[in-house]
């Protein structure tokens, strides 16, 4: 589960701003020149294509800021055509950039920089399923009750709908449904869940495949009814046309009257101790343990956790251990924290743990002082409550009402600056004859239960940070909270972490944040979405808020029962007038969320910088950005970027085909989205992401050369065709352990992909000395030899 890792890194903090911000981290050792498998901070008017950049810890000022450091990864290829690695705009006004030094882990995702085997991100959600995929789903397979009446369903009619909860086993439901009605051969493609019932209905369905929507969130017309039957005889009759099987699982039943055409199944899950001894049997457990796995199942369990304890179990878990880990209820430790009867909590004790819900990993001083603020805050909701005012048996002292929030202009409980004197302007202030004592709360956080420090290393420094005592205990401990707290405890809450934002949170604290709130989600989707993701997407809390977004966002992703309310929060931004709210949405397309739902982030990526302003400039690069970003994360994913290669090709085809003379507007900006693409770089190398890719996908190159042919014809973008092309040439040493063979592949594409008339002038000039020779001397000239193929197609086609 996302948001339990807790190895900080440095980033971007804010100056000059009263309020609290965690302390810098220290500084950590050289990155390494891997990309990262999620990149680094957005930016809703930057794309940062990188895993790092290079300011190091150490420059930042006590105020935890750092220097913006330029966008060298992509710039704008068509205003700067020479544009050479390692430069570009230095526009701190509109420019965010949050820098990690140093891998992070926040459970499941991964931020930082990784090596191919660490990348732990999630992949693409969608596309064909591969065959171990199927096999894990399938493996020790037991079938429900609904099994056969669903498969007879999907036989008569092609198309069956399985509705039911999270955890109840409809996605592996789904492929078994398939595979006993299609085979075991065929192909099994998994669509997106944002899919309407018209593009159902109008689809071009593969014959003999399987296809599967799983949790699906796009909606009909109608919900229910005569148009919603109509929608979905529409989609029946298609697949019965193209002879395809589709299976639908969705935690939404029909609203009102359910279709006649096609048949809502309620899904409902195998027997769990059967799912468990067929797990263990097939792993050659002991009878022994197999009885005390089944013997040890928690009453009322989602299937999804009995499966993943009976596979921890076969792994070698102790049966009790992973029945305690994977309970449907709280830790005992929870529980009794939150539960005592006889007390309530203090103030202080329940801003402890909030605190930790929301800043996991961040130093003592940093934890203290966002705790303090929080306090404050809090202060009014507990103020009537005398459990507040004394020890709750525990000896933590009370917090008194002097405290209240900062101004943030004087820093003052009432905004007023105290004089010499001591009196504020507001009136004098009773001096006090003793000295206070000052609030102790490291004592009191020792004795939290639930809390305690973890020390990180960072190179050759350690530094130690507030943790949970068990990382379990994050999710827990969040959902006690909305449980037993009113709505006022949460307006604080808000209230709290709106002031975090705005203090321009380091990477560590915006990270903790993100997972929490995707913690939260699980609880309470609801909440997160309407008081923090809506109002920091449309800017009310500037780009740190928009970044927290984002960031909320593709931790989402990482959870295959969030990812689908993820694309559905980021398509609803897309669709929005609200120019902020757009443009968090093509952030949030070029990063994870378009790694898991690459053709929906093409889809809507397009039809953003098809629908924006032409004459907002501002607007228009950050949509050139966002398609040059998501294809330089899709290369350091190792997922296919073809996809965003695929959609520029069949539009610049279909202009071909339709124009008399000259591009239209939308040919025009396909010809500069494609430069944008072929000019992004790698942050770290200063590579071009085209290189890599063409390198690692040989089968590609002619669909490269295609785009790369329709740029260097059209006149005005020449120049920074060429510059993009020869940029590409010279990586490919670099990335690869045989440029020769991949410069010749590339010219010879390109030598078909260009007219005829077109081959003596792109030879001219990439025979021009000014070109620059590779880096070192034993590096073969891809240059040349891409020249030479060049050569060779031209005197093989004389005039």
């Amino acid at each position: 589960m996302p948001g339990e890792g807790r190895e900080p890194a440095v980033g971007a903090g804010g100056a000059g701003d009263p309020r609290p911000v965690p302390e810098p981290a220290a500084a950590s050792s050289a990155p390494s020149s891997t990309p990262s498998a999620i990149p680094a901070s957005p930016s809703p008017s930057g794309v940062n294509s990188g895993a790092s950049s290079g300011t190091d810890s150490g420059e930042r000022s006590a105020t935890g800021s750092a220097s913006n450091p330029a966008t060298d990864s992509i710039s704008n290829p068509a205003t700067n055509p020479a544009t050479t690695p390692g430069t570009g705009s230095s526009d701190g006004d509109h420019l965010v950039y949050n820098n990690f030094y140093g891998p992070q882990y926040h459970g499941r995702a991964h931020f930082g920089i990784a090596t191919a085997t660490e990348r732990s991100g999630r992949a693409r959600a969608t596309g064909l399923l591969e065959g171990d995929e199927i096999d894990a789903l399938l493996r020790s397979y037991i079938r429900p009750d609904c099994f056969d009446d669903a498969t007879r369903e999907l036989s008569r009619t092609r198309v069956v709908v399985l509705t039911g909860p999270q955890g109840t086993g409809k996605r592996s439901g789904a492929v078994a449904l398939l595979r006993e009605t299609v085979g075991p051969s065929a192909d099994y493609v998994v669509l997106s869940p944002d899919i309407g019932l018209d593009q159902l209905a109008e689809r071009t369905f593969d014959a003999g495949v399987g296809y599967v929507v799983l949790d699906r969130t796009g909606t009909a017309g109608a919900a229910g009814g005569a148009a919603s039957d109509f929608d979905w005889r529409r989609v029946r009759d298609q697949l019965r046309r193209h002879r395809a099987h589709l299976v639908i699982t969705t935690v939404h039943g029909a609203a009102g009257r359910p279709p006649e055409a096609v048949r809502h199944l309620p899904w409902r899950p195998p027997a769990p101790d059967k799912v468990v001894r067929a797990r263990l049997v097939q792993a050659r457990m002991s009878k022994e343990t197999v009885d005390r796995a089944v013997a040890g199942i928690p009453a009322h369990c989602p299937i999804a956790v009995v499966a993943d304890a009976a596979q921890r179990i076969a792994a070698g878990t102790d049966p009790d251990q992973a029945w305690k880990e994977h309970s449907g209820s709280a830790p005992q430790a929870v529980q009794e924290w939150f539960g005592v009867a006889e007390q309530e909590r203090s103030l202080r004790e329940i801003a402890e743990v909030t605190t930790l819900a929301f800043a996991l990993g961040i130093g003592r001083r940093a934890f203290e002082s966002l705790q303090d603020v929080l306090e404050r805050l809090l202060e009014p909701v507990y103020a009537a409550d005398p459990a507040d005012s004394a020890h709750s048996g525990h000896s933590t002292p009370p917090v008194h009402s002097t405290h209240s929030v900062p101004d943030a202009a004087s820093g003052t409980a009432d905004g007023a600056a105290p004089d010499a004197a001591g009196q504020a302007a507001g009136g004098p202030v009773r001096r006090q004859r003793h000295r206070t004592r000052p609030v102790d709360r490291r004592r009191s956080l020792a004795r939290n239960s639930l809390i305690t420090t973890e020390m990180q290393i960072y190179g050759a420094t350690t530094r130690e940070v507030m943790v949970f005592a068990d990382a379990d205990l994050r999710r827990w401990v969040l959902e006690a909270l909305w449980r037993d707290h009113p709505t006022e405890y949460w307006d604080a809450v808000r209230h709290w972490l709106g002031l975090v934002v705005d203090a321009d949170p380091d990477p560590v604290l915006q990270l903790s944040i993100a997972s929490g709130l995707t913690l939260l989600g699980h609880i309470a989707f609801d909440e997160v979405v309407q008081s923090y993701l809506d109002p920091w997407a449309r800017g009310e809390s500037g780009e740190a808020g928009q970044t927290l977004a984002v960031y909320v966002l593709w931790y989402m992703c990482l959870e295959e029962t969030q990812a689908a309310a993820a694309l559905t929060l980021a398509r609803t931004w897309a669709q929005s007038t609200h120019p902020t709210l757009r443009g968090t949405a093509l952030c949030a397309f070029g990063g994870q969320l378009g790694v898991t739902f690459p053709t929906d982030a093409v889809k809507w990526l397009w039809a953003m910088l098809r629908s924006g302003v032409p004459d907002k400039r501002d607007e228009r690069e950050l949509g050139l950005q966002a398609w040059a970003q998501l294809f330089l994360t899709l290369v350091d994913c190792q997922e296919d970027a073809g996809i965003v290669l695929d959609a520029l090709a069949h539009r610049i085809r279909k202009e071909q085909r339709t124009r008399s003379a000259a591009y239209s507007a939308t040919g025009l900006l396909v010809l500069e989205t494609t430069l944008w693409v072929f000019s992004a770089t790698e942050r770290l190398s200063a590579r071009p992401a085209v290189a890599r890719y063409i390198a690692d996908r040989p089968a590609e190159t002619g669909v490269v050369a295609e785009l790369w042919a329709a740029a260097l014809c059209y006149r005005p973008l020449r120049r920074s065709a060429l510059s993009a092309l020869r940029q590409a040439a010279r990586a490919l040493p670099a990335v690869t352990s045989d440029p020769a063979a991949v410069a010749e592949r590339l010219g010879q594409a390109l030598a078909t992909a260009l007219p005829q008339d077109e081959h003596p002038l792109l030879v001219s000039e990439l025979g021009r000395p000014a070109v620059a020779r590779p880096a070192r001397a034993t590096d073969p000239d891809c240059v040349a030899i891409l020249l030479g193929a060049l050569n060779r197609a031209k005197d093989s086609h004389p005039r």
